[in-house]
Formats: structure tokens, sequence, C-alpha cells
């Protein structure tokens, strides 16, 4: 029996008519950048900036300023779904709760229905939160019962419910989201996507995708890494990417992080 494709081609036409035109002169063309044949284009999307996204129950939602949106992958559709906290940049979905982490320090936690879970910490008018250890937080994953939060200076800091001080921490360099994918972690830095081990080491890195914007959230599917770059065209969308570790190359990082926190200092 033959099937027809053609409605298909037309999904996967549209779903990358948004991507830039790559410089003529071909990769690499900068060493943080890879070419587009090891990342697949899967939206552009009209939805303002997104701090960060996380699959939950097979569907990706997208955390934007004070707003979730509801990205369905087959139809590739995305609608508002709820109010969610203002300046999320870091999220992880445990199964049961999602926990989003911000510029300041609050870790706020929601329901799959996208409902702020009450009486676990400190009302907020009608949200709960708990105040983190550490400041300006980034990125946000949770290995085992340890969270491993990442602050603007690439400190990632292991804490644990209920305690009132980080139980140890590793530097990275700059950094931004963070996922687990049941063995490794991922931080999307400046540098490119980083692969650490649960030791905090260093193990490689994957370029990012060449085309123009700002990269803030990363999320796991599973099987793929997926990645928001935001302003990525001219009509100022975020377009999404995913990608396959075990279909990119695994480059070396070529400098080591640095330890900025001597450098700077909040008022």
């Amino acid at each position: 029996m033959i099937k027809c494709t053609f409605p298909l081609l037309l999904a996967a036409l549209a779903a990358s008519a948004a991507i830039p035109p790559q410089p003529a002169e071909g990769p690499p063309w900068h060493p943080w950048l890879y070419d587009y044949s090891v990342f697949r284009a899967e939206a552009a999307l009209a939805v303002g900036f997104v701090g960060s996204h996380e699959f939950i129950e097979g569907g990706l939602i997208l955390t934007t300023s004070g707003l979730f949106h509801r990205y369905d992958t087959r139809t590739r559709s995305v609608s508002p779904a709820a109010d969610a906290p203002h300046g999320v940049t870091g999220s992880f979905w445990d199964g049961e709760s999602l926990w989003l982490a911000g510029n300041g320090a609050e870790l706020w936690r929601y329901t799959a229905a996208l409902e702020s879970l009450k009486d676990w910490g400190e009302p907020y008018g009608e949200r709960w939160y708990i105040e983190l250890p550490s400041w300006r937080q980034t990125g946000l994953a949770r290995v085992g019962e340890d969270f491993w939060l990442v602050d603007e200076l690439g400190v990632i800091y292991l804490w644990r419910l209920g305690e009132a001080e980080p139980r140890g921490e590793h530097v990275v360099g700059q950094g931004r989201e963070l996922v687990f994918d049941g063995e490794n972690l991922w931080l999307l830095s400046y540098r490119g996507i980083l692969k650490l081990n649960r030791a905090g080491e260093i193990l490689g890195r994957l370029p990012l995708p060449a085309t123009r914007g700002f990269a803030s959230g990363l999320a796991w599917d599973g099987g793929r890494l997926w990645l928001a770059v935001n302003g990525a065209d001219d009509e100022d969308r975020t377009l999404l990417w995913s990608v396959d570790p075990e279909d990119a190359e695994l480059m070396p990082l070529d400098e080591p992080p640095e330890d900025r926190r001597d450098a700077v200092e909040y008022d």
C-alpha cells in the first residue's frame, strides 16, 4: 500500500522555513557553532522570550514572563496554558512536580496541571515558594535527592530540600539551563552545550547551531536535547532545535572554566 507523505513534507518545510540561511563560507566559521546538519529544526514560535522549557507528560511546556505555554509536538501547535512566575530561567520535572527557579533566590513548585503547589513553603500571593541558598539562578536540575543549582557566574551548587546550605559545588564557568538525561548532565553555555558527569567534570561540548539569537532553554525528551533560541529570525520568534547527542561529535572544551566570584560584587 502506498502512503501519502505529501502533508508530512509540507509540515517539515513549514517548520524549517524560519531558519536563516547558513553563512556562505560554511562551517566551521566560529569555534562554538555547528552547521545545521547536526541539529533538527522543530518549530518557530511567537510566544515571547522563553526562559525555560520542560517536557511534561508528553507535551512541551514553555515558560515566558508570567505565562506557561503548551506546545504539542505532534500537531506543532502552541497555546497559552496558565499563569507562571516572572523571571524563570531554570526548570525541572521530576515526574510529579515542575520545579522552577529564576533570577532571584526562589524555588517554585507546580503540578502537572500547572497549578502552584500549596502548603509546602512560604506563601507569595497565590503561589508558594522556598528560598534557595544561592542567588540569581540560571539553571536547575535534580539528580537523586540533590538539586543542581547554576548561578550566573557558572557555579553549580548541590543542595537538598530542608538544608540551609549547599553540600557541595562545581565551578563550570558561565552557564544557563541544566538538564539531566538519567546518566549525565547537559549545561547550556555560551561555549556550547557542555556534558558533565555526576562528579561535575566536564566531558566535552556540543557546539550550538549556527544561528543568531539568544539560546536560553534546554530540555530532555528521553532521547534528544531541545534547545530554545530567542529572537532568531526577522519576526523575533523563538526557534526550537533538537539534537540527538549520539549523532553529534563531542568536542573538547578548549579552555578551563573560570571562577569569577572574586571579580563580581553585588549590591
